[in-house]
């Protein structure tokens, strides 16, 4: 039988309103802001510091821990609830004249992913709806992060500058992302196109399950198969026959989260056909940023985020129950598209391409509303999104750089840390 391979983590951490527990310490008192009660706030004044012992706690390995140690970038890889408590925080004097629009609430250049015939900005499982600083400042810092760690000369401020004018052009009219950057074809060469070469990859992608978390994975996917089959009907339920399931313990930020591949049969008994399906629990939603995050229901809101910003729909997705708790988050599922690859900074090999990447993010997170908005409302999103980014534009600039120093002081302090 062919199937679908599901690969999970369930070392979890406990999670606090800012995320991991491992980089989430008290944060600093505060007045509170236009309001007299404790619970009105506009972020949290709270540090990029990790702790390593949460850490291990949570069951990050060595290797992975000698990778955050390697790299400030890295490091901040593990930040983005801060990034965004930091962010709103900062710019709390403005909060009322910040429009709402839909935000990834994680972009930084790594989340660029590329199949074979797609490319684009990724991984929703922090998007929401907040202000537009959000993205412009952890992208931003993003790059002044990745400059350090260049191989070539590297301009952070040219690339922000890059950054931040495609993004106000994308605002003011529908943006052009017909030309993939230089990097898409040289990734695509690097990935497995051949589907059987791509399969043997991703098997090697994927850990034991235990015997029980196996069982309960098994369980929960006949629920997910019956959606699916009543939400597609043109698809059999041997599409949906389980080949392989395990473990996945891919990613930086989300290295401790639970996160499950699975294999499946696909539209034929021939191996080749499978279909690779990724199930991640996510982490539940905070309170210490300016983004909403729906606090209750499946994991739906991952999906519809995908809807409004990725560059594409998987060939499957939905949500499916995999343990017999229910005060646990369903996973959100998508599937894995052939020649799937995640950048990585040593794809980059020049400032041109750089740039390319942070005016191809520009125009995928500014220029949504134009295509995904209804018409009566687009106007006035765009008259609030450029009268907001005019006003604050100097300021997030600024703050992108000195988060990014401040990544760099907690993440020396963090390497030299037993």
């Amino acid at each position: 039988m062919r199937g679908v391979l599901i690969v999970g983590s369930f070392a979890a951490l406990t999670l606090m309103g800012c995320g991991h527990a491992a980089v989430c310490p008290p944060a600093a008192k505060t007045a509170p802001i236009a309001s007299s009660t404790e619970t009105d706030r506009f972020g949290a004044s709270t540090t990029f510091r990790v702790d390593k012992a949460a850490l291990r706690a949570g069951g990050m390995t060595a290797k992975q821990m000698t990778r955050l140690e390697a790299s400030a970038f890295r490091y901040s890889r593990m930040l983005a609830g801060q990034f965004e408590a930091r962010t709103c925080w900062s710019f709390r004097d403005v909060r009322w004249h910040l429009p709402v629009v839909a935000v990834h609430g994680d972009a930084h250049l790594e989340q660029f992913v590329v199949t074979n015939n797609t490319f684009g900005v990724e991984d929703f499982d922090k998007a929401g709806y907040g202000p537009a600083v959000v993205d412009l400042v952890r992208y931003s810092a993003s790059i002044e992060l990745a400059c350090r760690e260049a191989t070539f000369p590297c301009d952070p401020k040219k690339a922000v500058d890059r950054y931040f004018t495609e993004y106000r052009a994308s605002l003011d009219k529908m943006p052009d992302r017909s030309h993939p950057p230089t990097v898409v074809e040289r990734m695509r060469r690097k990935a497995p196109q051949r589907r059987a070469a791509w399969l043997d990859w991703v098997d090697a992608q994927m850990g034991p399950l235990t015997p029980e978390h196996e069982a309960l994975a098994r369980k929960g996917w006949k629920t997910f198969a019956d959606l699916q089959i009543a939400v597609v009907p043109d698809r059999s339920a041997e599409f949906y026959e389980i080949a392989r399931v395990g473990e996945l313990r891919m990613g930086v930020g989300s290295a401790l989260e639970r996160k499950i591949l699975v294999r499946i049969r696909g539209p034929s008994n021939d191996p080749n056909d499978d279909v690779v399906l990724e199930a991640r629990a996510g982490e539940a939603p905070g309170a210490s940023g300016c983004v909403w995050r729906p606090a209750h229901g499946s994991s739906l809101h991952v999906l519809t985020f995908m809807a409004l910003l990725g560059p594409r729909m998987p060939e499957v997705f939905g949500y499916v129950d995999l343990t017999d708790k229910p005060d646990e988050r369903p996973f959100w599922v998508q599937a894995w598209h052939p020649g799937y690859v995640e950048l990585t900074l040593d794809d980059i090999h020049s400032q041109d391409e750089l740039e390319e990447l942070a005016v191809d993010a520009a125009r995928q997170l500014a220029g949504h509303f134009w295509t995904r908005f209804v018409d009566p409302l687009r106007g006035y999103q765009r008259y609030a999104q450029l009268r907001a980014f005019d006003t604050t534009r100097e300021r997030a600039v600024a703050l992108s750089s000195e988060l990014a120093r401040e990544v760099i002081v907690e993440w020396d302090r963090f390497r030299k840390t037993p």
